[in-house]
């Protein structure tokens, strides 16, 4: 760090001198490690037709901006705006860890655009947000607030509290929210009636490890008649999830297929079912390094299936729950959940941010995430960053969130009894 600041000060006095002296060490190292971006996703990038997109005009036009690039933060803006004109999720450029202060953090509170209003749906305990006082069902005065400034930075929120009333709160900037919530499965039984338990299980992450997670639940869980199974707010993961389908899915049967980038320019056509029926299944790929060494072991292809798992398969109903925060694998079990093992999806649409993605470590400390792998349903359909849809919406309001409602549980539990005729 001390080295980068004294190069760009030189550059600084250099440029002064004379407008027509040769570009700095810092200009340089932005230059090659912009080439070092565009080189990593045109070799990596999944689609070998990038969407439809001139990936190398884009570079082309980039890559002469980056000589007005003088510091950490214009080159994360030039490079992820590059990296953005191929609308996919899964690709961006993060900075360096020695950037954690100067870097734009949140103010440890989560929020969502409700009814065109910025309301906050959850805030980190131990945060200075929720010292000061900022609460569930505060509205931001304005749905455009910047809520992202340098680490330990102060930002003046102007909010309405449930009671109406205005109030002007100075909250810092700290990291929150990240890493996730471990262990990321929590599950209970509900006895509702003489002869009725229902089944609760909410999942914030499918990581290495879940499989194990997803056996101890359903071993508590399969007394219960019918199980609701919260994933709003899950941000993703593996295939881990695919141990938990196995539970409702019945016979094994391959369900969805990764495709990277030596599968599909092999193939040179739009995937359809023939093709992916052509692939072994692979089953227990439950973890980051088997999801991948099965798509290495396939030349770019792998194709996963649920496991039948006899008698402990659950017998009862199920119930999934989502919203725009369910995210990546998150969606991709719900679509699962519903058309394998017959569950009913109720909430929000999901994020739409369904790809399989590396990370490409990159000098000086930045980290390159590209998406590798495309995904498709065993049935030839591309999943890729197609939201899921619910079969039953619950709209979600700010007044639901002020008397501390949930709306989306108690219709969950409406549609399963329904379901359960009780």
């Amino acid at each position: 760090m001390m080295a980068r600041r004294v190069a760009a000060a030189w550059a600084a006095l250099i440029l002064a001198a004379s407008a027509a002296a040769p570009a700095s060490a810092t200009e340089t190292s932005y230059a090659a490690l912009f080439d070092q971006v565009w080189k990593a996703v045109d070799e990596n990038f999944y689609d070998p037709g990038f969407h439809g997109a001139d990936w190398r005009t884009i570079g082309d036009r980039y890559r002469a901006r980056v000589g007005a690039v003088h510091d950490d933060a214009g080159f994360s803006r030039l490079a992820n705006a590059m990296l953005d004109e191929l609308h996919v999720s899964h690709l961006y450029l993060s900075r360096p860890p020695r950037d954690a202060v100067q870097g734009g953090v949140g103010i440890a509170a989560r929020t969502e655009l409700i009814d065109g209003r910025r309301v906050v749906v959850e805030v980190a305990p131990l945060s200075d947000a929720q010292r000061q006082g900022l609460r569930v069902g505060d509205r931001l005065a304005s749905a455009a607030a910047p809520l992202s400034a340098p680490l330990g930075a102060a930002t003046t929120l102007a909010v309405t509290g449930c009671d109406g009333r205005r109030r002007s709160l100075t909250v810092r900037h700290e990291g929150a929210f990240w890493p996730p919530q471990h262990p990321a499965f929590e599950w209970r039984q509900i006895a509702v009636g003489p002869k009725l338990t229902l089944g609760y299980l909410r999942i914030g992450r499918f990581d290495d490890g879940a499989a194990a997670l997803a056996d101890q639940a359903m071993a508590e869980l399969k007394v219960a008649d019918g199980l609701v199974i919260d994933v709003r707010g899950n941000s993703g993961g593996n295939l881990s999830g695919l141990r938990l389908v196995s539970y409702v899915a019945g016979d094994s049967r391959p369900v969805v297929a990764l495709l990277a980038r030596p599968y599909l320019k092999a193939l040179g056509r739009p995937v359809a079912k023939p093709d992916l029926d052509k692939l072994p299944p692979t089953h227990g790929a439950y973890t980051d390094a088997a999801v991948f060494a099965a798509v290495q072991a396939g030349q770019g292809a792998a194709l996963y299936a649920t496991e039948d798992l006899g008698p402990s398969r659950y017998r009862g109903k199920v119930v999934v729950v989502t919203d725009r925060e369910t995210a990546s694998a998150g969606e991709g079990f719900a679509k699962m959940m519903r058309q394998f093992g017959g569950a009913t999806l109720v909430g929000r649409p999901t994020a739409g941010l369904l790809l399989s993605s590396d990370r490409f470590p990159l000098p000086d400390g930045w980290v390159l995430t590209v998406p590798v792998q495309g995904v498709w349903g065993a049935d030839g359909r591309d999943y890729g960053d197609q939201a899921t849809a619910p079969d039953v919406v619950v709209p979600r309001t700010a007044a639901d969130l002020c008397r501390a409602d949930d709306p989306d549980l108690a219709k969950a539990e409406e549609v399963l009894r329904g379901k359960l005729g009780r």
